[in-house]
């Protein structure tokens, strides 16, 4: 793969994990084709890579691989998170799309080589036992009361039956720490960034979060070099979330009781003051962190900011938005797209740029 061009497929481009995946690899001068799919049409610029609308459960996906030529396949389609995703709907896309698109990329005669899984650190749970920084041999949650934590726990152990199947793939599983992205916040993001910070009376727990772009770059690195097997991807350092909120100048306060604290987040949610998801509720009392060791020693991966700075960043970014709301917009738009890619071929053959595109494409750009 060293001395060959590339080729990668990246599934759930409509989210910024995939897009933002999508758009680092295409800035790589060893990926010669990046493609990527989802059900939905993508909210970022994908560059020169092309999009599909394809459902990772369908039976083409093999044979897109074939066709392709696949070398490398990113799976960015993994939900943990429940507060906008209903969790029958979630299961369906979370094992069953992942045991189709792992049956395409199996075969004697499949050309994938490198297989990139986006899991997260809920597979650990949060408790009151658990230790500070968990390697990647602490043992899973595979009995979470949360159906979420269930389903990527339940995927990994799909992905390690089928890399003892498939030994000519290497297979490569991510466990990230909370993520934080200003334009496209996750439920512990969403919490973080509420006006008034309700905390669970009693508790400070320890938090470990990662940014976004240190997310896209270990997803990154992670289509390039390291052995097969299982990383925690957090940024360094863990910090009790009193000591990041009073940093980042958010207000909090000691709202949440412990006891029938499942009933006070129902009371938040149906009053539309807030949406504390299950597991949220577990992180917020407990906390959670993890080790990095594997992934900076294999894959050489360190994030370029500690969680203080990540958290920082983002509220500010989060301020700004408040302000300037569409600064991200992004329509996807099949014609330009197919025009921007066959601009090369228009100016081989003589054309003007606008006479290759499509006549209501010509329109708009007069406009």
């Amino acid at each position: 793969m060293a001395n060959k061009k590339r080729r990668i497929l990246v599934t759930g481009v409509a989210r910024w994990w995939g897009a933002l995946v999508v758009q680092r690899l295409v800035e790589d001068p060893d990926v010669a084709e990046v493609i990527g799919i989802d059900i939905r049409e993508p909210r970022y610029d994908l560059g020169r890579a092309d999009y599909l609308k394809l459902d990772i459960r369908h039976s083409l996906i093999g044979k897109l691989v074939r066709a392709v030529g696949i070398d490398t396949v990113v799976h960015t389609l993994t939900r943990v998170d429940s507060f906008d995703l209903d969790p029958r709907r979630a299961h369906e896309m979370n094992v069953i799309g992942t045991l189709n698109l792992l049956a395409g990329c199996a075969g004697v005669e499949s050309p994938v080589k490198r297989f990139i899984l986006k899991s997260s650190g809920h597979v650990y749970g949060s408790r009151l036992d658990q230790p500070t920084g968990l390697r990647e041999d602490h043992r899973l949650d595979s009995n979470s009361k949360h159906q979420f934590v269930r389903d990527i726990v339940e995927v990994e152990s799909y992905v390690t039956d089928f890399a003892v199947r498939n030994p000519g793939i290497d297979i490569l599983t991510l466990r990230f720490s909370n993520s934080l992205n200003p334009d496209e916040p996750q439920p512990l993001a969403r919490y973080l960034d509420l006006e008034l910070v309700p905390t669970v009376i009693g508790y400070d727990p320890t938090l470990q979060m990662i940014h976004r772009d240190d997310a896209v770059e270990a997803l990154y690195l992670a289509t390039k070099r390291g052995p097969a097997g299982a990383y925690n991807i957090a940024a360094p350092g863990a910090e009790s979330l009193t000591k990041l909120l009073d940093a980042a100048g958010k207000l909090h306060a000691p709202l949440l009781p412990p006891i029938g604290l499942e009933l006070a987040a129902f009371a938040l949610r149906r009053s539309g003051l807030a949406s504390l998801s299950p597991q949220l509720l577990d992180l917020i009392r407990w906390g959670r962190s993890l080790s990095t060791a594997k992934a900076a020693r294999e894959l050489r991966f360190r994030a370029a900011r500690d969680t203080q700075a990540a958290f920082e960043d983002f509220i500010q970014q989060r301020r700004v938005l408040r302000y300037e709301p569409d600064r991200h917009t992004y329509q996807y738009e099949k014609e330009l797209e197919d025009f921007i890619h066959s601009r090369q071929l228009a100016s081989e053959n003589g054309e003007t740029e606008e006479a290759a595109l499509p006549a209501k494409a010509r329109h708009r750009l007069r406009q």
